[in-house]
């Protein structure tokens, strides 16, 4: 059985707080899902991707092709615009490949955003600020054990793997973790982001 690669380091985690972190995904929604250029979308997402990577976590890349592969596939079956390409019965048109396109990288986008800005000891005030929290905890945990989740037996490897993260009569949140500070890079970072994704969308 080959050994797993180590995680690469959490190097976000040392330069910005789980909120701050939090907050600059939540900036960058609307500049990001407003842009209306495909070239600067797939720009994004190797941005965001790289975030990913800073933030401690790997990429199953073979999946999210397949999964903008999949979107783009079904979105040409409606063919609109100019004919581009022939594939046997199926015509490629420009405005159905663009749409498609569009849509499978958003779709890759908005996953990466997720799993940069969202870590297990963000807190978020109230009740619900708690609850969203542990959900966060357990969506973390699941990437972290997504290789023992096998499309055979898609339900039974994933309740084994809520199983192991819960311990009976437990009530507090594994997710409690020493909260670090921003730090004046952080900060730096946070408006370099914010900065040019809003500044793309309006050039």
């Amino acid at each position: 059985m080959r050994p797993r690669k180590p995680k690469p380091p959490n190097r976000l985690r040392q330069q910005l707080s789980a909120s701050h972190l939090f907050l600059t995904g939540g900036l960058l929604l609307p500049a990001y899902l407003l842009q209306p250029s495909l070239y600067v979308r797939i720009g994004q997402v190797l941005l965001f991707s790289g975030l990913v990577y800073l933030a401690g976590k790997r990429i199953m890349w073979l999946y999210f092709a397949i999964m903008v592969a999949s979107i783009t596939f079904f979105n040409l079956l409606t063919p609109i615009g100019r004919v581009v390409l022939s594939i046997g019965p199926l015509q490629v048109t420009s405005v159905a490949l663009r749409n498609g396109l569009m849509k499978g990288f958003t779709i890759v986008g908005l996953v990466f955003i997720s799993l940069f800005s969202i870590r297990p000891d963000l807190r978020l005030p109230g009740k619900l600020g708690g609850l969203v929290a542990r959900v966060f905890f357990y969506f973390e945990r699941i990437i972290e054990g997504k290789k023992r989740i096998e499309a055979r037996r898609l339900i039974g490897s994933i309740d084994d793997v809520l199983t192991e993260l819960y311990v009976p009569g437990q009530q507090k949140s594994e997710a409690v973790v020493q909260q670090v500070p921003t730090t004046v890079l952080g900060y730096a970072l946070m408006g370099t982001l914010i900065g040019l994704n809003w500044l793309l969308l309006f050039i």
